[in-house]
This record gives C-alpha cells, sequence and structure tokens, in this order.
C-alpha cells in the first residue's frame, strides 16, 4: 500500500472542503500522513498518521492543496526533503500544480497507478553571515524602505567583478522561479528542466544592466555596499542587511515533482500569463 502525505491551506481551502474529498478518496487505498493544520478539522479518532519532516523521506509523493506559495511552504516545512510533490491548485496561476480544482481525482487516480513522471527541478542555496537558506523560487535582496533609496550592489560570479548595480534590489533566481517575481520584473522565462542562475536587477539605474543567466556550477557572490536591505526567501522574510555578503551556488539535492502525460510547461505558461 502507498504512503502518501497530504499538506493543505485552509486559507484556500475553506473548511477544508476538498482536503477532506482527498482524504476520503484516498482512505482504503493508501497509508495516509496528514499535517497538523488538518488535525483540528478531523476527528479526535481519525488513525492518520502525522507528517513530519523525518518521515516524508518515506513517502511515495505529497498532495499539496493551494497557490504556489503553499507549495514553497510545504517543502520548506518538509525541509526540503527528498520526496514528489504533487499539486493541485486551490489558488490564481498555479505554476507548480500538476492539477486544477475540477481534476483533482482523474489525476489522483493517476497517480495511485504509478501513471506519472517525475520532473526535477533545481534548488538555491544561500550562505549569509555563517547561516544557509534553501529556496525552489529565489532570494530577493530590496532596498529596505523608500526613503533610503537605491542599494549599491557590486555581483561576482567565481570571484570575478561582473557588475556594480545601483538598483532598487536584485532577483536571484532558478529556473522554477522564472515564472514568479521575475518575470514581473522583466526577466525571463526559463524551462525548469534547465540547470542555472538568474540574477535580474530590479529598476536598475543603468540601461546596460540586463538579467543574466549563469551556469549551475559557477558561484554567485553579492556584496551590499550601500544601503539597508531587506531580504525574502521564496517571498517569506528572511532578515534586514547592511554591509552583507551572500554566496549562491544551486543547492547538491533538487525537487521532485510529479508531472502527467498531458502536462506541458510552455502549454501551462500560455495559458496562464496571456
Amino acid at each position: 500500500m502507498k504512503k502518501i502525505g497530504i499538506m493543505t491551506n485552509p486559507k484556500r481551502d475553506i473548511d477544508l472542503e476538498y482536503t477532506k474529498n482527498v482524504i476520503g478518496f484516498l482512505q482504503n487505498k493508501a497509508h495516509i500522513y496528514i499535517e497538523d493544520e488538518i488535525i483540528p478539522y478531523l476527528p479526535k479518532d481519525h488513525g492518520f498518521t502525522l507528517l513530519t519532516a523525518q518521515n516524508a523521506k518515506e513517502l511515495d509523493f505529497v498532495v499539496i492543496l493551494g497557490g504556489d506559495g503553499t507549495i514553497l511552504d510545504s517543502l520548506a516545512l518538509m525541509d526540503y526533503a527528498d520526496v514528489p510533490l504533487l499539486g493541485i491548485n486551490l489558488g490564481r496561476l498555479g505554476f507548480l500544480a500538476a492539477a486544477e480544482r475540477y481534476e483533482w481525482q482523474y489525476y489522483l487516480d493517476l497517480a495511485l497507478k504509478g501513471t506519472y513522471r517525475l520532473e526535477q527541478r533545481s534548488l538555491l542555496s544561500m550562505e549569509h553571515m555563517g547561516n544557509k537558506r534553501i529556496a525552489l523560487n529565489d532570494v530577493v535582496i530590496f532596498r529596505a524602505c523608500e526613503e533610503g533609496g537605491v542599494i549599491s550592489l557590486d555581483v561576482y560570479i567565481d570571484n570575478v567583478l561582473l557588475a556594480e548595480y545601483f538598483a532598487d534590489g536584485i532577483i536571484i533566481s532558478t529556473p522554477t522561479g522564472s515564472t514568479a517575481y521575475s518575470l514581473a520584473a522583466g526577466g525571463p522565462i526559463m524551462s525548469p528542466k534547465t540547470e542555472a542562475i538568474l540574477l535580474n536587477p530590479i529598476n536598475p539605474h543603468s540601461l546596460s544592466n540586463r538579467a543574466i543567466i549563469i551556469g549551475p556550477d559557477e558561484t554567485v557572490k553579492i556584496i551590499l555596499k550601500k544601503g539597508g536591505a531587506e531580504v525574502r526567501c521564496d517571498g517569506d522574510f528572511y532578515a534586514k542587511a547592511v554591509d552583507s555578503v551572500f554566496t549562491f551556488s544551486l543547492h547538491e539535492t533538487k525537487a521532485r515533482f510529479v508531472v502527467f502525460e498531458k502536462h506541458n510547461f510552455y502549454t501551462n505558461v500560455y495559458k496562464k500569463i496571456k
């Protein structure tokens, strides 16, 4: 019997309507692991196993109900465990989801039968003042306040100076994150199968500053020389920074997503941003 985890966003799934339906569908077909957010909505004798970062690695896959933000948060809560993710989109865009809310049963049935493939996606590793963080989408270094004006950033690739940016900030993105904030900031769309890091300055004060894509084995060092910045990892606040050095590289592990035969990244992008 398959071991399947379930994670959800109660703000997207009011009264956990979809989540309860998914649980009911899987109840006699798999051993179910649920995150603690779901427990208050279930009977006390539900009999399911609590999903943790430690046992997530044992699962065949994890069903995540919500938007892209829910998938990002769920992956972090599982401490980026090497477990396939099957997203059911209850949000607006849902670039990371394998199925929409109206078709979840069809695709979940295919997943139970093993009729799917796994798509690996690069993770971004950041080091800052002895701390390490991982991101699936991006890290954003943005000026801390309107009154502070632009910030000054020196960007090095493998210790060779690339550019000095005077800008509102910079986005350090994976190919997966190329369809997130970076896209809104004028960056290119990259296939999630690409192994690379995308650097996209935000409102640079020079017409010659453009987004740049660097190779998977290269390391990015960014020195915040002037001004205060706020740093966000996958949309979540990380820290405020001044006179700081950040180092970025692709993480040694990858995230794995359940995708189906009908899934096509380019068709999906066109449908969602047209």
